[in-house]
């Protein structure tokens, strides 16, 4: 299950600085669930994104003295995520993919998936990528997946990395180029994915010494300018919040 995410803005916040909901994320967080219930009953709570999506997570987990609602839950979710909240976005994701107390449908899922993406929520852009990858079965779009791998691999994302290496090393969704993918396998080692050792020893065994010497060029100047926060391609940009509809 998705844990609550706080922000680094609320990570400063001292006792005094605290809104009722930031209170009642934190004893989410610590199991409190009567302290939860407590503090979601208040006026100052009611038209907050973030209270709807703790309420729906006790309405879901049945927590709290709360009455399992999956329904509720669901609605919860969608009010909240319909407000830029990415936690419920992620989480109503989730119940369709995994049939959670709804039919599963993978179509609303992948809309979810992709909107928590483009918010920036790096995990969400490898399910999305995953899923252009042919992963769920259906026909893959791997120009759709390089996308946002790429954008995963910005910020540093290992797995995606390594992903694009094996794009590139089977010309998926890009023209084949094996000094591509070792670039890629290397930028994958260099920040931690032991998996793409092996891949990167394979595909190096058909390199030239100067092709070798090409993909480590490459490897300084995606690290020059991506900085972990620029890719190749488009970053991620946040989408505007529209006004929060209370549930």
């Amino acid at each position: 299950m998705l844990t609550v995410g706080t922000g680094p803005a609320q990570a400063w916040k001292s006792v005094f600085e605290r809104t009722l909901t930031d209170r009642a994320v934190m004893a989410f967080q610590e199991g409190n669930y009567s302290r939860v219930r407590e503090l979601l009953g208040t006026d100052e709570t009611a038209d907050d994104p973030r209270a709807w999506y703790v309420l729906g997570r006790m309405y879901q987990e049945g927590r709290g003295g709360y009455a399992l609602d999956i329904k509720r839950a669901e609605k919860l979710y969608r009010s909240a995520a319909e407000a830029g909240h990415i936690d419920a976005m992620l989480a109503l994701a989730d119940m369709f993919a995994r049939g959670s107390g709804v039919s599963p449908n993978f179509a609303v899922a992948r809309v979810w998936y992709e909107r928590a993406a483009k918010a920036g929520n790096v995990p969400a852009m490898i399910l999305v990528a995953n899923d252009y990858a042919g992963t769920n079965g259906a026909s893959p779009d791997y120009e759709r997946a390089r996308v946002w791998y790429e954008q995963a691999a910005a910020a540093g994302n290992n797995a995606a990395m390594m992903a694009l290496g094996n794009l590139y090393r089977n010309g998926q969704g890009v023209e084949l180029s094996f000094v591509e993918a070792v670039m890629w396998y290397r930028l994958a080692i260099k920040n931690g994915n032991q998996e793409a050792v092996a891949a990167e020893a394979l595909v190096t065994r058909f390199l030239t010494a100067e092709e070798l010497a090409d993909a480590d060029r490459r490897v300084a100047e995606w690290e020059r300018l991506a900085g972990w926060g620029v890719t190749a391609g488009s970053p991620a940009v946040a989408p505007v919040a529209p006004a929060p509809t209370k549930p």
